[in-house]
């Protein structure tokens, strides 16, 4: 019992980390999944749990898989958080998209690094 308690506890931080990546409030993500704001609270505490129907439509809307909300890894097994579209991007995206992404990160990449 004690597993499944800590994974609803781990599922729930990793929801309210995205949620508020995505600078969203928990009523905005109450109202998107049509629950009320109480329930959100109680599922980033760890106290309950949304539907399968309802995790899913959560991902679309943290734009994240349900392999990271459940698991914390990503497709490929990453344990970070990478955006899907990143990954979709990488896999699947024309040579153009993927260059102008490297190009992207790398400048991001440089730009964390100056400390700017």
């Amino acid at each position: 019992m004690d597993c499944i308690i800590n994974l609803d506890s781990k599922i729930g931080s990793r929801i309210k980390e995205l949620r508020k990546t995505h600078n969203m409030t928990q009523e905005a993500v109450a109202d998107k999944l049509e629950v009320g704001v109480k329930h959100i609270s109680e599922v980033e505490r760890g106290q309950s749990r949304l539907s399968l129907e309802k995790m899913i439509q959560l991902c679309a809307i943290l734009d994240c898989s349900l392999d990271y909300l459940v698991l914390g890894k990503n497709h490929a097994g990453q344990e970070a958080y990478i955006p899907d579209t990143i990954i979709e991007t990488m896999s699947s995206g024309s040579e153009r998209e993927k260059a102008i992404l490297s190009e992207y990160l790398s400048l991001y990449s440089k730009i964390k690094a100056t400390g700017e």
